[in-house]
C-alpha cells in the first residue's frame, strides 16, 4: 500500500506578509521554518507559529544544530515538531530524542508554554504531547547512510528528510546528483525506508514539476516544494519575460 503525499512548504524571510501568502495554497499542509540558514530567531517563530495554526496547517523548524535550549524553545513556542541536520548516527538521534520528548520517554522540561496555553491545559497537553510530536532527522551525510539502519531503529522516528547538497558534499562532489556514489546512497536510503516502514521527504527548493514527478516515482512521501525567495525569484523573471 503506498503511502499518501504529505505536502509543504518552506519559510526562509520572517515577515506575516510572506507566510500569509504561501499559506493561500490549499494544498500546503505544513511549513517549514527554517532557522538554520537564515537569521530567524527564537522571537520570529512565536510570532509566526501561530499565523501557520491559525490555518489548521502544522509547522516545522528546522533547528541550526543539536542545541537542547532551541530544541526545548522552538517546542515551547508551539512546533508541531523539529528537523534536525546532520544526525550521523544513533547516539545523535537519541540523544535528540531525549531531549524532545517528556518524561519518561525523554527528559524534555516541563513548563507554562504557550504550547500548552500558558498552563492552562498544562494536563491535556503534557498527556498528548508525546503521541503527536515530530522528530525528523536530515539524512544529509555519508556516514548517516552507513549507520540508518541504527537510526531508523529508534521508534519515535516514522520520518526523515534527505538533504542532497550536503550529502553529495560529503562524498566530495557537492551538487553532483549523477554521480554514481550518491545515487547509490539513494538507493540504500530507499532499502532501509522501506524496510523500516519509514517515510522518504526532501525539500525541492526550486519549482520543477518534472523533479517533483521524479521524486514521487521514487517513493518520497514528505515533499517540501519551493521556498518563498524561490517562489518571488519565479514571479520575478516570469513577469519580466513578458515585458
Amino acid at each position: 500500500m503506498k503511502k499518501k503525499l504529505s505536502l509543504g512548504s518552506w519559510l526562509t524571510i520572517p515577515h506575516q506578509y510572506v507566510l500569509e501568502v504561501l499559506l493561500i495554497e490549499k494544498k500546503i499542509k505544513w511549513i517549514v521554518i527554517d532557522m538554520e540558514h537564515t537569521s530567524i530567531s527564537i522571537s520570529d517563530i512565536e510570532n509566526l507559529i501561530p499565523i501557520i495554526h491559525s490555518s489548521n496547517k502544522k509547522v516545522y523548524i528546522r533547528i541550526s544544530s543539536f542545541s537542547s535550549n532551541e530544541i526545548k524553545k522552538s517546542l515551547d513556542a508551539g512546533a508541531d515538531g523539529i528537523i534536525v541536520p546532520m544526525v550521523k548516527n544513533e547516539e545523535d538521534i537519541k540523544n535528540i530524542i531525549n531531549q524532545s520528548y517528556f518524561s519518561p520517554e525523554g527528559s524534555r522540561s516541563f513548563s507554562f508554554c504557550r504550547a500548552s496555553n500558558y498552563g492552562v491545559n498544562f494536563k491535556d497537553y503534557t498527556k498528548q504531547f508525546n503521541k503527536k510530536v515530530k522528530v525528523i532527522p536530515l539524512i544529509e551525510h555519508i556516514d548517516a547512510v552507513n549507520n540508518l539502519d541504527e537510526i531508523l531503529s529508534q521508534k519515535k522516528i516514522d520520518t526523515i528528510m534527505i538533504g542532497p547538497y550536503d550529502l553529495s558534499g560529503s562524498l566530495g562532489r557537492s551538487g553532483d546528483f549523477s554521480n554514481e556514489r550518491f545515487t547509490d546512497a539513494l538507493k540504500i536510503i530507499d532499502k532501509i525506508c522501506k524496510k523500516r516502514k519509514v517515510t522518504k521527504g526532501i525539500h525541492l527548493p526550486k519549482i520543477d514539476n518534472n523533479s517533483f514527478k521524479d521524486l514521487i516515482k521514487n517513493n518520497f512521501r514528505f515533499i517540501a516544494y519551493g521556498m518563498d525567495t524561490q517562489f518571488l525569484i519565479d514571479s520575478i523573471k516570469n513577469s519580466f519575460k513578458k515585458i
